[in-house]
């Protein structure tokens, strides 16, 4: 009986040895794994590009320029003819040619002259530099911005497609050229059942016209 006893007693001691240990293992590797989940979420990730982000900057364009921590210094500004923008302490700056991240890491260096630690970032506001246009029987007429390669069909799809009144076989496309204007003719309805030679792709100043 005695035996008996002693071995209860022993069990119940390695138990309550045990199991301390075990919640500590369990808390620490809890832990571990919610530092390493904050962690992961507070590292800084780089920033998502926008779709402009590697736009190339030309004239006319509306651009903001955001010095973090530094109202005074974060400007919207419109690219000059010059290709110049005016911006506190900098003066004159050329911007035209650059794209927006590459204008952020120029603006940086400059600043670093006048502030500690500068910490720019450019953002696109308004292209006006490169746009196409459609004109006529589509849902939504105007000016587009040309951020990317696009063709006739894809402009017309973005302008909200054709009326029921647009005449589908006789859309022209007009093309300033040096010496003139060129007229490019587009049948829809061939380039819709696979006649892909008409389907160009727009090039800055374009317009699509849909009588």
């Amino acid at each position: 009986m005695h035996s008996n006893l002693r071995l209860r007693l022993g069990i119940l001691a390695a138990i309550s040895l045990a199991t301390p240990a075990a919640w500590t293992q369990d808390v620490a590797t809890t832990g571990h794994a919610s530092a390493s989940a904050a962690d992961s979420g507070s590292a800084s990730k780089p920033a998502s590009e926008s779709p402009t982000s590697q736009f190339v900057l030309g004239s006319a364009d509306i651009i903001r320029v955001n010095v973090w921590k530094n109202v005074e210094l974060s400007q919207t500004v419109t690219v000059g003819p010059d290709g110049f923008v005016s911006l506190p302490l900098l003066g004159d700056v050329r911007v035209a040619g650059m794209t927006a991240n590459q204008l952020g890491v120029s603006l940086t260096a400059k600043l670093n002259s006048y502030i500690v630690n500068p910490q720019v970032t450019v953002s696109v506001v308004d292209i006006r530099s490169r746009q196409v246009y459609v004109l006529g029987q589509v849902g939504k007429p105007g000016g587009y911005p040309l951020i990317a390669p696009i063709n006739v069909l894809q402009l017309i799809a973005q302008a909200g497609g054709l009326s029921n009144y647009a005449n589908r076989k006789g859309i022209t496309i007009l093309r300033p050229k040096p010496n003139g204007t060129q007229k490019i003719s587009f049948n829809y309805n061939n380039v819709v059942h696979g006649d892909g030679k008409q389907n160009i792709s727009l090039q800055p100043g374009d317009t699509v016209v849909v009588p």
